[in-house]
């Protein structure tokens, strides 16, 4: 595994811990995709972020916006402390339409591995 790989994961991991402790067996959070992009957008500087995607299974009634924004919040400070200092970018996807997109976003993005549940 690479050093990058070992990043991401425990990128996926202090973000599952978050979202898992808080909403407990309401949802299923598979897979937790991590990859490096670049702000095509912003001042010029072209700063690295992460895309953190998470693919959720449950009732999207219950996932809690006015949580979910604090997302970014809690983990920052827990990421920069295992050396991860790329901005997290947090993006929610129903399972479904994951399902739905997935053989495009794998053409889009070969070099991300997934492990999908």
């Amino acid at each position: 595994m690479s050093a990058q790989e070992e990043r991401f994961d425990k990128v996926k991991e202090i973000v599952r811990q978050d979202l898992e402790g808080h909403f407990r067996a309401l949802f299923t959070f598979d897979p937790i995709v991590v990859h490096q992009a670049i702000d095509e957008f912003g001042d010029g500087q072209g700063e690295v972020y992460l895309c953190v995607l998470i693919v959720f299974d449950g009732n999207q009634d219950l996932l809690d916006p006015a949580w979910t924004v604090g997302l970014i919040r809690r983990i920052r400070p827990k990421l920069i402390d295992v050396g991860v200092e790329e901005f997290p970018v947090p993006s929610f996807i129903k399972r479904t339409e994951w399902q739905g997109i997935l053989p495009k976003w794998r053409r889009l993005h070969p070099e991300v591995p997934l492990e999908t549940g």
